[in-house]
């Protein structure tokens, strides 16, 4: 992890933001919006993380995890993994996951291009949910104690234009779809078979900062104490 550190004009050291992620999406959003943050990914385990969740719920009666749900439980376990490293006391630790829901059904990451082009194919014509969970935690009391956290779950409709069987196999060849949550991406190539969404353009590329300013506020933070002194 690269780190750094960063004084306000009162010469005093602004809070430092750590991305658990490896998303280059999420990298350059942070990026664009002129935030001072370093990288460090988590190495959790999502399919064991989602079924020990699953087998909570089942043994408290609240059936079937949603995709939104899933969304947020794999933020809050990628932040808190990271914000388990001793290297990031003192530190604020936002972890972020996006699952794509189309009847009902959580779409993650495809892996492979033959179950992209299925759900590409699924998807053509059609609308469905992009959840993006973000989990904030705090952990500049330099204790592993009950840390401060914020959450904020982000929803938003995208509307897909039909795609020809060609155009869909063209896609899936660019390599795109396949290692990203819904097999599809709104700031690539998948662009040209979006017709539309309803919500933040942010959540569908996989992080609010509005969601981010959000969860800053509630620990005491202003987005502004983050951003970047040269600009």
């Amino acid at each position: 992890m690269q780190t750094s550190t960063s004084t306000d004009d009162n010469g005093q050291d602004s809070p430092r933001l750590i991305l658990a992620s490896a998303s280059p999406a999420r990298k350059k959003l942070l990026e664009d919006a002129g935030l001072e943050f370093t990288i460090l990914v988590s190495d959790v385990d999502e399919d064991a993380a989602l079924a020990q969740a699953q087998n909570q719920a089942y043994a408290r009666g609240l059936g079937e995890i949603t995709p939104a749900q899933t969304a947020q439980l794999l933020a809050k376990a990628k932040a808190q993994a990271v914000a388990a490293l001793p290297e990031t006391a003192g530190a604020l630790v936002l972890g972020c996951d996006s699952v794509f829901e189309l009847d009902g059904q959580a779409y993650g990451k495809p892996g492979t291009a033959e179950q992209a082009l299925e759900r590409i194919t699924a998807m053509s014509g059609r609308s469905g949910l992009l959840h993006t969970g973000h989990w904030l935690i705090d952990n500049r009391t330099g204790t592993q104690q009950k840390l401060p956290e914020a959450s904020e779950l982000r929803t938003a409709t995208v509307h897909f234009d039909t795609l020809s069987p060609a155009e869909a196999e063209g896609y899936v060849a660019t390599g795109e779809p396949i290692w990203v949550a819904g097999s599809f991406t709104i700031d690539g190539f998948g662009a040209a078979f979006i017709r539309g969404i309803e919500g933040e353009y942010h959540t569908v590329v996989g992080l609010s900062i509005h969601a981010l300013r959000t969860m800053l506020g509630s620990l005491g933070v202003s987005i502004t104490d983050i951003w970047k002194k040269s600009r």
